[in-house]
């Protein structure tokens, strides 16, 4: 019989023990103090890694610059969420951009001068289209990567 009892004591040593489901006041705390360090941390990272405003930078562009029928744009940065958005709606889904899209944007949220009522009335009396829309293309996607020496300057 002792030979018995002790087998039985066995399965009851192997047997999983009821371990209570709550945390410890200790385990609570740290758990607490964990999550405000992340949170204090995605803080920090929010106002170190900002940059310059960039909304209303402007930049003078030539078009046809070495020709006779050289002139000018003046485009102005409509903020990142707006240069995103032209550049992601004038994707098609052969993975080229729209110019017709890009540019019947532009003449609405970028091109501030001259005024351009319609891409078909200033381009057929104005030469180069394609490189416009690309000095436009380039200008929204390079100006919404941002200044990373502004970030860096900032540290």
């Amino acid at each position: 019989m002792s030979e018995e009892i002790k087998n039985e004591n066995q399965k009851q040593d192997e047997q999983p023990k009821l371990v209570n489901d709550q945390p410890s006041q200790q385990e609570m705390a740290e758990n607490t103090k964990r999550i405000q360090d992340q949170r204090n941390m995605i803080l920090s990272l929010a106002e170190k890694s900002k940059i310059k405003n960039l909304f209303g930078k402007t930049e003078v562009v030539f078009i046809d610059e070495k020709r006779p029928t050289k002139y000018a744009l003046e485009l102005t940065y409509p903020g990142s969420v707006e240069a995103s958005d032209i550049l992601q709606q004038a994707l098609m889904e052969n993975g080229a951009y729209s110019m017709k899209y890009i540019m019947e944007r532009a003449i609405k949220e970028v091109i501030t001068l001259p005024r351009i009522n319609s891409i078909e009335d200033f381009w057929n009396c104005h030469t180069n289209f394609g490189e416009a829309a690309t000095k436009v293309f380039n200008f929204l996607s390079e100006t919404s990567e941002g200044d990373t020496e502004q970030e860096s300057s900032q540290n």
